[in-house]
């Protein structure tokens, strides 16, 4: 899970749709500290003394939230406003650092904020309050980022293991998002970010209560928390209705790596007045079709594309193109909240837009041609997998959806990656939820998932130079899928590239120097990212009559392409392991002999794997004066349930400890002096007969025949010549022919 996921969840999280338009709390905004003058705001939770009455810590925690209280209001016009409490008892070092500053993220276009006051209750029982100067409202330090999201920023005094701190702030819409509906999400956890910027921490809590009143006039959907042994209750007062849900003792979530995306792992609330994704669809709709405009300039284009593009495929093709040539992707969605595109032929204009400029203007275009397409709303890996029963706006990205029609197979096309290959489709969003927006759109859609045959790294490495004591190979990476849409985006994002680059190859072999790189479609929007270059070995080969010693390992794919080595051990593993998208590894070596005198020497064979998780196929072939290794490692999409930690863990480690191909290349004298007489050329018949001797001497039966059926054939007159195929016939168990051979030797005068 990504950190911005989790600062979003954070505290009390309806979001917007952003990180390309921003995704942004809907918590609210504005107005700083408590107004001392005026008197501290009212409590909506106990005083501390009544919390703290009977506490004792938990063994080895490092923090505790004691109370985690929401009270949120919703009147008439379905505009609301919630008042959030939060009490912390601090028990470890580690715990004063993440505490000591608290923020909270919200959207300046739709909210307002107040911090409604802050205390720290020092260990000697004391009460101490925020200094006026501690509280600020700032902007993130998101470079090239236009956007609406700030953070309500605040600094507790005298923080230190041992204190309670607590907290309280009022948000309040000041813009509805959708017309005639609302809609949030909760979490019941507290997610505090680490000092430095380290992750994010939720801690275990006593009690977590949100309270959500309304007219009773509104109808109130919400998800299904009741797995997380959280209680709800319903009452009614008047014209008011009161949804209560309560969580006691509520454990502490550790996020880790390659944990699921589903938000199964912690009590999670969505709570909407719809439960009709169509409400969501109409209304995204209606932000963007009045924004659908044509220009001249823009039918232009689409008369210019007509006359090139004479097929469905052709005309989409030139469409991304032509958002690539012409519309420079920024962050950008100042003015509109996040959600309102810009009208085409300004887009156009401006030559700039972020996902959903881009997006609209593509779908335009593409219904100009005559191509069926829609925006769709996508929710990015970064933010996970919600649970999408009750709608909301959780999503944070845009791209264009051209369902199947004539001509045309479905397409996911995602234009906001500079030069990505055509369509688009990155593992951002593979497999991640998604609303088709158009007046139809019922239910949520899930992107499609590529096999981890469309994710792979290949390597081609041929050592094919020989100097003295050195020696070179020449290597070609190509890439699909994740790795090439990476080490693309690396490529042309990297300050100091071609040095970064090296150094990142030379990885598959420490002891080797990159002295050539190149590359080739870094800017191609049709061709795959590919790098090329050579290896230099130095002073790993003795000379001519030395041998020369080869070793290649699975294990120098997974060191630069997977993170195999930095797993979780098991007894340290909290969460289910997921291995998604799953990907393939790949490479293709050939071994060249220095010379012709040196002979093959296989030391070790890598071994084949195939269990739940990996599938590796190892293969060695012997071809003349080389010898090729090819390896096809497939990491396999799988979710491991702990259960299974320990045997994946276990299969890992073997995985990384097996067998390596080592082989060398050793110098013979006889297959010295077998060269010597192959290099005499085929004409000459003393050769002839010396190379049928050598192959007879050596045990090669076969080779030793039809080096003397050369022979007699040039010189059919020589009777050493049929003396020696009359040998060779005879290893080979034709007697019958030997015979006849040693007749016509003796009948030339070969004395038996």
């Amino acid at each position: 899970m990504s950190d911005f996921f989790v600062r979003l969840i954070k505290k009390r999280s309806l979001c917007l749709f952003g990180f390309l338009f921003l995704c942004g709390l809907i918590i609210s905004t504005g107005t700083l500290a408590a107004e001392k003058d005026q008197g501290e705001a009212a409590r909506i939770a106990p005083p501390l003394k009544t919390l703290m009455r009977g506490f004792k810590p938990a063994d080895k925690t490092e923090a505790q939230v004691l109370l985690r209280k929401t009270d949120v209001y919703i009147d008439a016009q379905l505009m609301s406003h919630a008042t959030s409490y939060v009490a912390v008892y601090i028990n470890s070092d580690e715990a004063v650092r993440d505490y000591s500053q608290i923020s909270v993220t919200f959207n300046s276009f739709y909210e307002d904020i107040q911090l409604e006051f802050a205390h720290v209750r020092t260990p000697d029982g004391k009460l101490d309050s925020i200094k006026a100067d501690a509280t600020q409202i700032q902007s993130p330090t998101d470079e090239n980022f236009y956007h609406d999201r700030k953070e309500l920023l605040f600094s507790l005094p005298n923080v230190r293991k041992g204190s309670v701190i607590e907290f309280q702030y009022r948000y309040t819409d000041t813009k509805k998002m959708v017309p005639n509906q609302w809609f949030d999400s909760f979490s019941f956890h507290w997610w505090e970010d680490l000092a430095a910027g380290q992750g994010t921490r939720a801690d275990a809590i006593l009690t977590s209560e949100l309270s959500i009143t309304a007219p009773t006039s509104i109808h109130l959907f919400s998800s299904d928390v009741t797995p997380y042994q959280i209680t709800q209750k319903r009452s009614a007062q008047g014209q008011q209705q009161t949804v209560t849900w309560t969580g006691k003792n509520i454990a502490k979530i550790e996020l880790q790596s390659d944990m699921p995306r589903e938000h199964n792992y912690a009590p999670y609330l969505r709570v909407a007045t719809t439960d009709k994704w169509n409400d969501v669809a109409r209304w995204a709709d209606g932000l963007v079709e009045p924004h659908l405009l044509s220009d001249a300039a823009l039918a232009q284009i689409v008369t210019d594309i007509k006359q090139t593009a004479l097929t469905p495929d052709a005309k989409v093709k030139a469409v991304y193109q032509t958002i690539q040539d012409h519309i420079r992707y920024v962050f950008a969605h100042v003015g509109r909240g996040g959600y309102e595109p810009h009208d085409t032929t300004d887009i156009l204009k401006n030559g700039y837009g972020d996902c959903k400029d881009q997006t609209v203007l593509a779908v335009k275009l593409l219904r100009d041609l005559g191509i069926k397409a829609d925006p769709a709303l996508i929710i990015t890996r970064g933010r996970g997998i919600p649970d999408m029963t009750i709608p909301g706006i959780s999503f944070d990205h845009m791209i264009v959806h051209i369902p199947a029609q004539n001509g045309l197979q479905e397409i996911w096309m995602d234009t906001t990656g500079e030069t990505s290959l055509y369509p688009g489709f990155s593992v951002g969003i593979e497999g991640q939820p998604a609303l088709i927006v158009n007046e139809q759109s019922k239910q949520i859609s899930v992107l499609p998932s590529q096999g981890p045959d469309k994710h792979f790294a290949h390597l081609e490495l041929v050592f094919d130079k020989f100097d003295g004591q050195n020696a070179q190979a020449s290597f070609k990476l190509t890439f699909g899928g994740l790795y090439e849409q990476r080490l693309r985006s690396m490529w042309q994002y990297s300050r100091e590239r071609d040095k970064y680059f090296r150094e990142l190859i030379g990885q598959i072999y420490n002891a080797a120097e990159v002295i050539e790189l190149n590359t080739s479609n870094a800017d191609n929007l049709w061709q795959p990212f590919v790098i090329n270059g050579r290896f230099a070995f130095t002073k790993v080969w003795g000379g001519d009559k030395e041998p020369i010693n080869y070793a290649f390992s699975i294990t120098q794919l997974t060191n630069l392409f997977a993170d195999l080595r930095n797993l979780h051990k098991p007894d340290d593993r909290k969460q289910p392991y997921v291995n998604d998208p799953g990907y393939s590894l790949q490479s293709r070596i050939v071994f060249n002999s220095p010379s012709t005198r040196h002979q093959l020497r296989i030391k070790t064979r890598g071994v084949n794997i195939d269990n739940p998780y990996y599938k590796l196929v190892q293969t060695g072939t012997q071809e003349p004066q080389r010898y090729i290794v090819e390896q096809n490692l497939t990491l396999k999409t799988s979710r491991i349930e702990l259960a299974n930690y320990a045997d994946f863990y276990q299969k890992t480690e073997e995985l990384l400890d097996s067998t390596d191909w080592t082989l060398a290349y050793e110098y013979d004298a006889t297959a010295a002096d077998m060269a010597a007489l192959q290099s005499n050329g085929k004409n000459d018949i003393a050769s002839l007969i010396a190379l049928s001797k050598l192959h007879i001497k050596n045990g090669d039966y076969q080779q030793a025949l039809e080096t003397a059926q050369s022979a007699v054939t040039i010189a059919p007159t020589n009777a050493e010549a049929h003396y020696q195929l009359g040998l060779a016939l005879g290893y080979t168990h034709q007697f019958k022919e030997s015979d006849a051979a040693f007749k016509k030797a003796e009948a030339l005068g070969y004395k038996l």
